[in-house]
């Protein structure tokens, strides 16, 4: 059979990537039909009107009206490409005035070690306050979580931050650094200098760009090698006990002097808000190796590094001669055309998913996910909830209290299906119109509405602080092209946007949902017992509910994992072979595995118990008869990985992401599978059917 050899080759021969994209695959073209969808609302030339409502409901009709006008105002701002040009660079000049307030003029600070002295400490935490506040971050970030501990209670947290590259590894790869120093220096020479070279018709040259601008981007880079050098392994920034370190005020300013916390929370926090609880520290380490580094940096090194943050977030909110630099370095990271125009309509589409998302969303569910598609949806899920549950009795590795805290933990989990009904309610246009009242759109300025939406929606962030955290909200809007696992909640979350073809569709048969959603729902059920989720107890305490037997049962049966993963392989733009790091994908790689397992499981008792498809629908589509269900549930999985990337952008997901490349999550997944092998008469010892498979849930 063809597929014990490959899962996805016929999409690899057909599929192009779009030139304007890293990668094709059935994510991606999900995401650009989504934000088709959302085009056709927000544009006002499609002459989108609201739905008419309810007899009595005239409420609720104004806020409908209220809202398509505020996201087709908020749309067209973003595509007048003309007003942004005649704009210019100022509307930017102006908020680095406003970040900057705090720093001398830089041609006082030629001093070589002054960022400890008292003066300069209140100089670097404003500044570091007016990034935050904006919605940027220098080499730390403060954010609002739920404690790790008390999931029911907001703390804040203290992350490393600070890179302008994907992930530190990238400061090695002397190409990259060259591109991204060019980038700086010549955004610095468009932005800072007192000629306007953005006028020019073609892109700057190395000759166009001032030595002074040229000096001041090497500084910063020589600062940004130096923080990815101390920055902490991704895996251990994902580990809740590694990351668990509660520090009061008094404790921080022990370990990194040269910021004053206090002055930074009292910048930050809204007014009335204050924090009363300990800060949690991502990483003790990093900001001890940090303080280091504050102490022998000059003052305008960190000047310009603070400016640097601030041009790469707001940049892109400028006209396109105003970035260019910006657009030239994606491409080198992820292997476009430098040459090529922006689609613009994607662009300010992202704008209105970032900025209105639950707005947005609100038209979006109403055209694509209607009927009883959240109730289908919802039975597969609890399906799959009952096969965990039965599972666990049946693992001998599970001593039994650990079973049991696993049983819990399996009743206890929730689901946020389609959209978010709480803060706000998508469903209600009131209650939308509600929610976004105090973010000003205008329809004459682009990058005002981005200043006005970064500063609400930290604003509305921090003042959650005193809150009660809100466990049925869902944090992403409907149109998302993805599904969550949230460990402090014990929640699973499938928002609308990917409850759609070829993921999902109320008409399909059995077998194709459940080898795709299906497989998708297993794998976030899964991640509640991976080796991180496993570290959350059933209401989403980080606690230790496994006894130290079945906690080395579960490190044995991970190993296999890490072993397997590891040995997969992609060819990097350099010719060389780059292989996945099994440690930090292996929590994605239990949950596709486990998740592939158990959806197979619950669809085949299923279709066992009800095989004239009198109960649940498993007919056969026509075209395809030659395969059989079980086959077609392989099919339905193996194509939702099918993808195609430049090499660039696989080099991104080897260095930096907890996943994978695609390709190894279909075959790493079906190669641990029997049944896999069963369906298709895979010969032992081949590449589907290794003899060695591996296995936890």
């Amino acid at each position: 059979m063809p597929y014990c050899g490959v899962v996805g080759g016929g999409f690899m021969n057909k599929q192009e990537i779009p030139v304007d994209q890293a990668t094709t695959d059935y994510f991606n073209i999900l995401f650009n039909e989504n934000k088709e969808a959302i085009r056709e609302i927000v544009d006002p030339s499609f002459g989108k009107l609201p739905p008419t409502p309810a007899t009595g409901a005239k409420d609720e009709a104004d806020a409908s009206q209220a809202n398509l006008q505020k996201l087709q105002d908020l749309y067209s701002a973003c595509m007048d490409e003309d007003t942004l040009i005649k704009t210019g660079r100022q509307p930017l000049l102006d908020q680095l005035q406003i970040i900057l307030a705090s720093f001398p003029p830089i041609t006082t600070t030629s001093i070589t070690n002054g960022v400890d002295t008292a003066d300069n400490k209140e100089v670097l935490t404003k500044a570091l306050a007016q990034l935050l506040k904006q919605g940027l971050a220098g080499f730390v970030n403060v954010a609002v979580i739920a404690d790790l501990i008390e999931p029911l209670v907001h703390t804040l947290q203290l992350k490393e931050s600070g890179l302008g590259l994907p992930s530190k590894e990238y400061y090695q790869d002397i190409k990259t650094v060259q591109i991204y120093e060019d980038t700086i220096a010549q955004m610095f020479q468009i932005l800072l200098d007192d000629k306007d070279v953005a006028v020019r018709n073609q892109p700057l040259t190395g000759a166009d760009v001032k030595q002074e601008w040229k000096d001041a981007a090497k500084n910063v880079v020589r600062l940004e090698t130096q923080l990815a050098a101390i920055g902490t392994d991704l895996m251990d920034q994902y580990d809740p006990i590694k990351a668990n370190n509660p520090y009061t005020l008094t404790q921080l300013s022990d370990l990194v002097p040269s910021v004053d916390w206090r002055l930074l929370l009292a910048e930050i926090l809204p007014q009335g808000i204050t924090n009363t609880r300990p800060i949690v520290v991502q990483s003790p380490r990093y900001l001890t190796q940090l303080q280091t580094i504050l102490q022998t940096t000059t003052l305008s090194t960190i000047h310009y590094y603070i400016t640097w943050v601030a041009i790469k977030g707001l940049g892109p909110n400028l006209g396109l001669p105003f970035r260019r630099p910006l657009q030239v370095l994606n491409a080198a990271l992820t292997g476009t055309s430098p040459d090529l125009r922006p689609i613009r309509w994607r662009e300010c589409v992202t704008v209105i998913n970032t900025n209105l998302g639950d707005m947005a969303g609100h038209f979006f569910v109403q055209e694509l996910f209607k009927g009883n598609s959240r109730q289908s949806v919802i039975s597969i899920i609890d399906s799959l909830l009952q096969t965990y549950a039965q599972t666990f009795p049946t693992l001998p590795w599970l001593d039994d209290p650990t079973r049991a805290g696993a049983i819990q933990k399996i009743n206890a989990m929730q689901k946020l299906i389609g959209y978010s009904t709480e803060e706000p309610d998508v469903a209600s246009s009131i209650s939308l119109q509600f929610y976004y009242s105090n973010l000003t759109i205008s329809k004459f300025d682009h990058f005002g509405n981005q200043i006005r939406y970064a500063v609400w929606s930290k604003t509305l962030e921090k003042s959650q602080l005193d809150q009660p955290v809100n466990q049925k909200k869902m944090q992403d809007p409907p149109q998302t092209v993805d599904a969550f696992y949230h460990s402090p909640s014990n929640h699973i979350v499938f928002p609308a946007g990917i409850l759609q073809s070829p993921f999902f569709h109320v008409d399909n048969p059995e077998y194709l949902n459940y080898g795709a959603m299906g497989v998708a729902a297993g794998h976030e059920i899964t991640h509640g017992f991976d080796n991180i989720g496993k570290n959350y107890d059933y209401i989403g305490r980080v606690k230790n509910w496994w006894t130290n037997e079945t906690e080395k049962a579960f490190n044995e049966k991970a190993q296999c994992f890490i072993d397997q993963y590891g040995k997969f392989s992609i060819k990097g733009p350099d010719g060389k072979d780059h292989n996945v790091n099994g440690q930090l994908t292996l929590a994605e790689n239990i949950a596709d595995n486990g998740g592939l397992k158990q959806s197979y499981r619950t669809w085949q008792a299923r279709f066992l118990s009800d095989p004239s498809g009198v109960t649940y629908k498993n007919f056969k589509l026509p075209g395809l008869e030659k395969y059989t269900p079980d086959q077609l549930f392989f099919i339905s999985f193996g194509r939702i990985w099918c993808s195609k990337e430049r090499l660039e952008w696989l080099m991104q997901l080897i260095r930096g992401n907890a996943h994978p490349p695609w390709r190894f999550r279909a075959n790493g997944s079906v190669q641990n599978s029997k049944e896999f092998s069963q369906a298709f008469e895979c010969p032992v010892g081949t590449p589907m059917n290794p003899i060695q498979k591996c296995e936890v849930w």
